[in-house]
């Protein structure tokens, strides 16, 4: 490595370094090893040196010049072997100057018995030459005739380029033959590929997005609504930015505005649209530590890694994104499991310690979406997300749709989202149907769903109580945060489980008032009297009024949870 950088270096200022001293150190060779040996996708970006000279540690850090060729230098100088050094009270210069012994070639000989080819430096650090391209004066300087063989026109190159013949290198450590089975194997016409770039160690490339953030954002979004998604305006840009930043995306918003089918479809989007791996879904439980997440070790010393440490950290092909679904987030202090990875975003190098002490890195691309509720709204069961995580977080409220439809137009919120509920949940059981993994109750519920295609296929007493109740708790401003689309789509699938009757489906929505809805009320008492009053006619009428009672029994105004 330091002779051919001191050889390069002294023939750029036309110095034989046998005979005099040129300024040089770490700097010099950092810029011999970024010219020549710092690699495209080093898999480390703290080794990004490619030492192909050998075997045990084929990558170096960015130290390297400072460390260990820096020993080895003032090491051999001061024993007056190979190497000249000259410091600055010597010479009164600002920096040290460095040159070669007249017997270096034969020093380094006899410790090393390694002398190395200069076609083989020259097929190295002249890898990217086009051959064509070479300076004729280069050529006739070594005879070299424009019709030679590439390889030793090459060769001229790297003489014109490094002058190796100094004191007594060639012929010692250094060798000018060019063996007969190099000239066996032509000279490629394109430059070095990136599948010989894999053959050297590095990470294979990235496929790269040419469409710009606009065209994949609509990309994506059509893919999401062609699942029959509600989509708000701008979400999938909002997420999309926060992930180029290199924030977490936090949805947060009241059970059943579609935060997890919405993370899910995303990430489906994104898998189908940039070719990706299928979306890693992480569940948290109350329980969830850095264990669960990343791994840990076994009582008899082996480690078990978890799905995010293989998946992700890992990777094999670290340059690609991955999406991370973390579904119900704050069931667990983030930080308890998440810490390590919250660090790792804000470093350089990404690094995430393994279980067995192996350091892994995050790679670039790791799209964390998450999703949870307010611990504000769920106290006893959310843990709070401190100041730090929010601060690595864009957090993003999901709307809910059915609230803001009904702001909007009153008459028709909930009739008009029907068709697409029944027609959403259709699709989704034929779809199963169709791939062969049919449940064995699916053919009830295709039965069922095949019965109804539209709001108006049921009972006019059924429609006008679905409608009543529904607006019933949508026109208190309560309601309209916690009355979602996902508590509507199951009010609806009970109409559409009961017979085609009118009495059969009335007495559907009473059940699934006294079942579903009443339990989701919050609020003051009088947000309770509007549902009251619009199951009055319902079959199961007395059910109904004798529950929203018990909401009410507490000492204050605020009503109270029935579980």
């Amino acid at each position: 490595m330091t002779l051919p950088a001191l050889l390069r270096e002294a023939k750029r200022q036309d110095v034989d370094p046998t005979i005099a001293q040129v300024p040089y150190g770490g700097g010099v060779e950092e810029q011999y090893l970024k010219d020549f040996f710092e690699l495209p996708g080093a898999p480390d970006p703290h080794r990004p040196y490619r030492a192909i000279w050998s075997n045990d540690t084929p990558w170096q850090t960015r130290k390297f010049t400072g460390g260990g060729l820096q020993r080895q230098r003032g090491q051999r100088a001061g024993r007056g072997e190979v190497l000249v050094q000259r410091k600055p009270a010597q010479t009164g210069l600002s920096g040290d100057i460095w040159g070669l012994t007249p017997t270096a070639g034969a020093d380094l000989l006899a410790e090393t018995n390694k002398p190395v080819r200069l076609i083989n430096l020259a097929l190295w650090t002249g890898r990217d030459v086009d051959t064509s391209t070479i300076d004729a004066a280069i050529l006739n300087a070594a005879g070299i005739s424009p019709s030679a063989d590439d390889i030793d026109k090459l060769d001229a190159w790297f003489k014109h380029e490094f002058r190796p013949d100094r004191g007594d290198l060639v012929g010692t450590i250094f060798w000018d033959d060019i063996p007969a089975e190099y000239r066996t194997v032509a000279f490629a016409a394109d430059p070095v590929s990136d599948e010989t770039y894999q053959q050297l160690g590095v990470l294979p490339p990235a496929p790269t997005v040419t469409d710009d953030l606009s065209t994949v954002i609509g990309a994506l979004e059509s893919q999401v609504a062609a699942k029959g998604f509600q989509l708000p305006p701008g979400l999938v840009g909002r997420v999309l930015a926060a992930w180029l930043r290199g924030d977490l995306v936090v949805l947060v918003g009241q059970p059943g505005t579609g935060k997890t089918l919405f993370a899910s479809l995303l990430g489906g989007a994104m898998e189908q649209e940039f070719d990706l791996d299928a979306p890693l879904m992480i569940p948290v439980r109350a329980d969830f530590d850095e264990a669960e997440l990343i791994g840990y070790e076994r009582l008899d010393g082996t480690v078990h890694l978890q799905d995010f440490a293989r998946e992700i950290l890992l990777d094999d092909v670290p340059l690609e994104a991955r999406v991370v679904i973390f579904e119900e987030f704050n069931l667990a202090s983030v930080e308890t499991y998440l810490s390590a990875v919250l660090v790792a975003t804000q470093q350089r190098e990404r690094i995430v310690r393994l279980p067995n002490g192996e350091v892994a890195s995050l790679p670039i691309d790791t799209f964390v979406i998450a999703t949870c509720n307010s611990f504000r709204d769920e106290p006893e069961t959310r843990t709070r997300v401190s100041s730090p995580t929010k601060r690595r977080s864009t957090t993003i409220t999901m709307p809910n749709i059915l609230g803001d439809r009904y702001e909007n137009d009153p008459e028709t919120a909930v009739a008009g989202v029907v068709k697409t509920l029944i027609d959403n949940e259709r699709d989704h059981v034929e779809a199963r149907e169709s791939a062969g993994h049919a449940s064995q109750f699916d053919s009830l519920r295709l039965t069922a769903l095949r019965s109804v295609s539209d709001f108006g296929d049921f009972s006019a007493e059924a429609q006008h109580a679905l409608v009543s109740v529904s607006n019933a708790v949508l026109e208190t401003s309560s309601g309209r945060s916690w009355f979602t689309l996902g508590i509507l789509r199951d009010v609806v699938m009970a109409l559409v489980m009961s017979e085609r009757d009118a009495q059969a489906e009335l007495t559907a929505v009473g059940n699934a008032v006294a079942d579903k809805i009443v339990h989701q009320l919050r609020g003051a008492h009088s947000d309770a009297q509007p549902l009251l009053a619009a199951s009055a006619a319902l079959p199961n009428a007395e059910e109904i009024g004798r529950l929203i009672d018990q909401t009410m029994s507490g000492p204050s105004d605020e009503l109270l949870p029935l579980l």
